[in-house]
């Protein structure tokens, strides 16, 4: 193991993340980071805001630093996380396989920006669809100017090109529309 790791930083910083990715689960200092500020991906969480109902229910998986929750129109806003930033924020750890307990079903749920961290996209949506009909989500797919190593870097687990994660859409009985694009991110409307 040490052979490999002074192999890798040979290869340079990159090489390293990447491996420090491939065996890590939850990358918990990252999280905390997210939630102490407004994302650079506000705009997408705007855009999202935007295709739900007013007066829904919205179950907001990885909600960071919540600022989905201001965009909503009269809703019934749910934080989920694995850092707390408010009281009312409900624990998950998907990696570790910890989904939020809840009493009924929302109206939405909101998986923005969270599929590329799952180790078990398969696992990940059929918890999702447990706690709404309803879902958007959202999804950098793999493109052909990546590596492997690029999206490792990005603290990715998965490697989906995006008509393999319409497929896996298709075989967990999902029916779903490509509702949008946000930069090379695909944003769909799923229904269970």
């Amino acid at each position: 193991m040490l052979k490999l790791c002074k192999k890798l930083k040979l290869m340079g910083a990159s090489y390293l993340s990447a491996f420090r990715i491939v065996f890590s689960r939850t990358d918990l200092n990252r999280w905390k980071t997210v939630a102490k500020s407004a994302p650079t991906w506000d705009e997408r969480n705007r855009l999202i805001a935007s295709m739900v109902s007013p007066g829904s229910s919205v179950l907001d998986l990885g909600a960071g630093a919540q600022t989905l929750r201001w965009h909503l129109k009269d809703c019934k806003y749910q934080p989920c996380d694995v850092v707390s930033t408010t009281p009312d924020t409900l624990f998950c750890d998907f990696n570790n396989g910890i989904y939020p307990s809840v009493s009924a079903q929302f109206d939405y749920v909101i998986c923005s920006g969270v599929l590329e961290y799952i180790r078990k996209p398969r696992e990940f949506l059929i918890q999702c669809s447990l706690l709404g009909a309803k879902k958007i989500i959202t999804y950098a797919p793999f493109l052909p100017s990546q590596s492997h190593i690029w999206r490792l870097n990005q603290g990715w687990f998965n490697h989906m090109k995006q008509s393999d994660l319409e497929r896996l859409f298709d075989e967990v009985g999902f029916q779903w529309k490509l509702a949008a694009v946000w930069k090379e991110q695909a944003v769909y409307l799923v229904e269970s």
